[in-house]
C-alpha cells in the first residue's frame, strides 16, 4: 500500500505539502512534531507515496467524547502534490484515515476548510462530510 506513517525523514515533503495549503513552516519544527507528537497514538500523520516519493500527506488527531461512546477524528492538515491531483490520492487519504477512524470507534471525523478553499471544500462534500457553519476560533500568542 503506498500509505505509510510519516517519519521524521518525511519533513522535506511535507514542508513543500503545508506550503502549498499557505502554511510557512521549518524543517526542524516539523521533525521535532513528526518525533515528539506524532506518537502513532493519539495524533498520527500519514504519507502517501508514488514511485519512492512523498506525493501525499494527512495528520489527524483523536479525541475523546464525554456524552458520546465514540471519540472524533479532526483533521489538521490533507494536501497533495499538483502534478498528481488528477489520481485521487486525496480520495485514498481520506478512505484510508476513515477505515482508521472505524477502528478507533470514533463516531465522527471533523476537518476545517476555510470558505476560500472552493475545491477542497468540493473534495469533502464528495466524500460525504456535511457542512457545519458555525465554528469559532480564538487566536492566541504565546506569551500573553
Amino acid at each position: 500500500m503506498p500509505i505509510r506513517n510519516a517519519t521524521y525523514k518525511d519533513a522535506p515533503a511535507i514542508r513543500i505539502l503545508m506550503e502549498a495549503l499557505g502554511y510557512k513552516t521549518s524543517i526542524s519544527l516539523l521533525i521535532s512534531q513528526l518525533e515528539n507528537l506524532f506518537d502513532g497514538k493519539d495524533h498520527q500523520a500519514y504519507v502517501y507515496e508514488l514511485n519512492k516519493e512523498v506525493v501525499g500527506f494527512v495528520s489527524v488527531h483523536y479525541l475523546p467524547q464525554l456524552a458520546f461512546d465514540g471519540g472524533v477524528m479532526v483533521i489538521t492538515y490533507l494536501s497533495v502534490d499538483e502534478t498528481v491531483k488528477n489520481i485521487n490520492i486525496a480520495g485514498e487519504l481520506e478512505q484510508y484515515i476513515t477505515s482508521q477512524a472505524r477502528l478507533r470507534k470514533c463516531e465522527r471525523i471533523q476537518v476545517h476548510c476555510a470558505e476560500w478553499r472552493a475545491p477542497a471544500q468540493q473534495f469533502y462534500l464528495q466524500q460525504g462530510y456535511q457542512d457545519y457553519p458555525r465554528y469559532f476560533t480564538k487566536r492566541l500568542m504565546y506569551g500573553e
